[in-house]
């Protein structure tokens, strides 16, 4: 039998429902979601299924991330409610390939871990699953995992297998829309163009579930829990001297602001740990040569393009921050080329969301 597989959380508690019903039948995985978005979302839940399916003793397939082509096919339906008619257009293409599959490798059963996602209504999707089965003489098999407290099981199994929560199913209309619901913005499709890892993206849960993978493999005691932080995101930032942009590096934890003047700045070098780094003062500004960032963190930049482009990693670039500014202080932290002494105007646009982000903790 082969078994499209959505994800981890539906997916684990789901096979092994299946297993039991059909204990005969060599059940394959096939992971196909071109509708997951961004693709650093796709890669953790793929990893996430990978170390599920092993668990379970379940060969994988994957199939490929037509991100385009799944766009095309949902075009019109962008603001579709969930449950609704783009629901079904993803549902029929992710099955109607598991399908193609399926004949492909002799199979005679199909089936779905959507059947168990409560944010899928399953009559539709057994009315669609039979649909396409017979157009490719298939049985289509209709698993309901969700009654007599299923729900309740899947999301018990999937906490105690410490496997990936994600809080949204996957396209990122349907993330959109729930995260304009609660005010939010969606950080989950925000990439840093110098390809930093910022807390709670994608890439930083995928290093976090592959750190858990280490030390469960080595036995390793460990504990994975959900802690609430408070993430940064800069939305868009740009530094003016006489009113022409120039370039530079906003660092994070810079509040939103506009068209703030910096005035007169004072030029200091200052003590930072075992070095003297040039420090520029100003009451609502607070300004670095890439001198300085070289200075402080070991680092060869030529100029602030650069480091826009090669940025340091996150947490040393945090920890900086505070150590100069203390761990509380959002004023704006302005890297510069070279000194200038006033007439700085800056435009930032940034925000701070309360987010659940994962941890993996070492006993």
């Amino acid at each position: 039998m082969l078994v499209h597989v959505c994800c981890s959380v539906d997916s684990h508690y789901f096979l092994q429902e299946l297993r039991k019903k059909y204990p005969n039948e060599r059940l394959i995985g096939f992971f196909y979601n071109p509708n997951i978005h961004p693709k650093e979302e796709y890669d953790l839940r793929l990893f996430d299924v990978k170390k599920s399916c092993k668990k379970l003793g379940i060969d994988l397939l994957v199939g490929d991330y037509n991100v385009e082509s799944w766009l095309e096919r949902v075009r019109g339906l962008e603001n579709a409610e969930e449950k609704g008619e783009r629901c079904l257009v993803c549902f029929d293409d992710r099955l109607e390939n598991s399908a193609i599959v399926a004949i492909s490798l002799g199979e005679s059963k199909l089936t779905t871990t959507l059947l168990t996602s409560p944010m899928k209504n399953i009559n539709d999707l057994f009315n669609e699953g039979d649909k396409i089965a017979k157009k490719y003489d298939l049985e289509f098999i209709k698993l309901d995992a969700r009654s007599n407290g299923g729900t309740q099981k899947q999301s018990q199994m999937a906490k105690d297998s410490n496997l990936y929560r994600q809080n949204y199913c996957g396209c990122k209309f349907a993330l959109t829309k729930q995260r304009e619901r609660s005010s939010k913005i969606t950080i989950e499709l925000f990439e840093d163009i110098g390809e930093q890892i910022l807390p709670s993206s994608p890439k930083d849960i995928l290093q976090t579930f592959m750190e858990l993978e280490r030390l469960e493999s080595s036995d390793t005691h460990h504990i994975l829990q959900k802690n609430s932080i408070n993430v940064y995101r800069l939305l868009n930032g740009m530094v003016s001297f006489e009113n022409k942009v120039i370039a530079s590096y906003i660092f994070t934890h810079s509040k939103s602001c506009k068209k703030l003047k910096s005035k007169e700045i004072r030029w200091h070098n200052i003590d930072f740990e075992d070095k003297k780094i040039p420090f520029g003062f100003s009451d609502n500004i607070a300004f670095l040569t890439i001198e300085s960032v070289n200075l402080a963190l070991d680092s060869n930049y030529q100029n602030t393009i650069q480091m826009l482009y090669n940025p340091p990693k996150y947490k040393d670039e945090l920890d900086f921050r505070n150590k100069l500014l203390g761990s509380e202080s959002i004023k704006p932290l302005i890297v510069l080329d070279s000194k200038i002494e006033n007439n700085i105007t800056l435009n930032i646009e940034s925000i701070f969301q309360i987010v659940d982000n994962f941890e993996v903790i070492k006993l």
